[in-house]
């Protein structure tokens, strides 16, 4: 009879988390906390998937330099009307820029160098170098050896690693397994993958932006899910005894089956919470990540050199 309330009581519970997740306003205790619910979960699907989304789609594939290769003729422009001596000219203007623009440091040998340790410098390299490589095309030999070395500092500061939670990825795969389930294919349901993606593409942090969190907070963060379950299933593996008297005891599983059935409903609960949040937390990553370093379809080089040179 206990076992059958309790599972009974846990499955009234986990409908209404589920329900409550959906941000269905029966289930609120106030309906203010439900409208704030739904008005977070609605900014974080709305402004992640069709705002951000396709910015870090396009910042990811625009971040990368442009290399000359035969796919690529077609975006060489040299500039007709400049000889080789001056094209050799701008492009060393514009690597003197570019040193300027970086953060100076010490190398472990005691030399003089520059790296990038914000969004604007990245952007700023980027831009120089593209124009470099398809308006003015070098061809003297230390401007090339210059270009080649702010490529190197670019590509190395510029990569970018994974640093969100592979539990929010479970979670949100796995209500998507369940709307999928109970609701079959739905716009809904293509909305929360598109959310779930977001969430991976706006985790990926630079270089740069890791070595300064590092030093910071030293660590890369990220691990609060991970340390949450972490958590409710080492308490959920608890062992429980019954002590007599007489100094004997005597296992209790009672006890257990009740203590696994709660921290059980628990991570359920937890797991659709943080299912249903990853859009947001996705949006949340992009101002963290990117909001310094995105790049947009209408910025050409040409503008950028005109604004700057």
């Amino acid at each position: 009879m206990r076992k059958h309330l309790l599972l009974t009581t846990s499955f009234l519970l986990l409908s209404v988390a589920f329900v409550f997740a959906q941000g269905e306003p029966e289930v609120a205790t106030t309906e203010k906390s439900i409208d704030w619910f739904q008005t977070f979960i609605t900014i974080g699907y709305l402004l992640g998937v069709f705002i951000l989304l396709p910015i870090v789609i396009y910042s990811n594939l625009k971040e990368k330099l442009f290399v000359a290769d035969s796919e690529s003729q077609n975006d060489i422009q040299v500039i007709d009307n400049l000889s080789e001596a001056e094209r050799n000219r701008l492009a060393s203007q514009i690597l003197d820029s570019i040193g300027e623009k970086l953060t100076p440091f010490k190398s472990e040998e005691g030399a003089d160098m520059v790296t990038i340790t914000k969004g604007g410098q990245a952007k700023f390299v980027k831009q120089g170098l593209d124009y470099i490589n398809t308006r003015l095309v070098p061809t003297d030999s230390v401007m090339i050896d210059r270009v080649n070395e702010f490529s190197e500092v670019y590509r190395d500061r510029v990569k970018r690693v994974f640093t969100g939670s592979k539990w929010i990825i479970i979670c949100s795969a796995g209500m998507g397994i369940l709307f999928a389930v109970t609701g079959g294919v739905t716009t809904f349901l293509f909305i929360h993958i598109l959310g779930l993606l977001f969430y991976i593409l706006s985790s990926r942090t630079t270089m740069y932006t890791l070595k300064k969190r590092m030093d910071l907070f030293g660590s890369w963060g990220g691990g609060m899910a991970g340390a949450l379950f972490s958590g409710l299933f080492i308490g959920a593996g608890a062992k429980h005894y019954k002590l007599y008297s007489d100094g004997s005891k005597e296992r209790d599983y009672s006890s257990e089956f009740t203590g696994g059935a709660v921290y059980l409903l628990v991570i359920l609960v937890v797991a659709m919470f943080l299912g249903v949040m990853a859009a947001l937390l996705g949006v949340l990553n992009f101002f963290i990540n990117y909001a310094t370093s995105y790049q947009l379809p209408f910025k050409s080089i040409d503008n950028w050199y005109s604004k700057n040179f």
